[in-house]
């Protein structure tokens, strides 16, 4: 087989953050400049009943923006066109679950999906990305969704609490100085606000 047709949907690549929890995955095309086209099963992911189907097993938590450096937008899939550039984002089950077994099993997954709107496309999974070391949160996810991240991880702490947290600030934001910098932007009744279903 030629290897185009390998991976006719395109590549994956995963990687650790500074938050140990939390993985990163990236589907791109062959070229490694555009993001591959995952929308049906991004919709599938987003419209599946929890537990009830092949699609809410998928080793996803969330699907979010990619954040395009350090201007706090959403990076483009495709250069000059509206389509945001997703990052899907998974909660490790165990300390000990790489970022190669996650990029496998999403991979798998993605690749045997198909509806009778959508013939399946194989993902190959490309390797572990990640920077030595992880880099934080924010470096992948736009602000917003890391407060999502940080409010759901550590669910129940205050935000003045988590503000005097040095380094868990500068797992999600890079520095103390930045996450205090977010966070102060963050009205109490938005930080107790739920922002995510179980």
């Amino acid at each position: 087989t030629k290897a185009p047709a390998a991976a006719s949907g395109g590549f994956i690549e995963s990687l650790e953050t500074a938050v140990t929890n939390i993985v990163i995955s990236v589907f791109f095309q062959h070229d490694h400049t555009k993001g591959a086209y995952i929308k049906p099963h991004i919709d599938a992911w987003r419209n599946s009943s929890n537990g009830e189907d092949n699609v809410s097993k998928w080793y996803i938590d969330g699907i979010m923006p990619r954040r395009d450096g350090e201007s706090n937008e959403p990076m483009k899939s495709i250069p000059g066109m509206p389509y945001h550039w997703i990052s899907i984002v998974t909660l490790r089950g165990s300390p000990q679950e790489t970022p190669i077994e996650i990029g496998k099993k999403l991979a798998a997954s993605f690749s045997a999906f198909s509806t009778p709107e959508f013939e399946s496309k194989t993902f190959q999974f490309r390797g572990d990305s990640s920077s030595t070391p992880p880099l934080s949160l924010n470096n992948y996810l736009l602000d917003r969704d890391c407060i999502m991240y940080l409010k759901k991880i550590y669910f129940g702490v205050s935000k003045e609490d988590i503000m005097q947290d040095d380094e868990t600030l500068a797992e999600f934001f890079g520095s103390p100085k930045e996450g205090k910098r977010v966070l102060s932007g963050v009205s109490d009744a938005e930080w107790e606000r739920k922002m995510w279903y179980d």
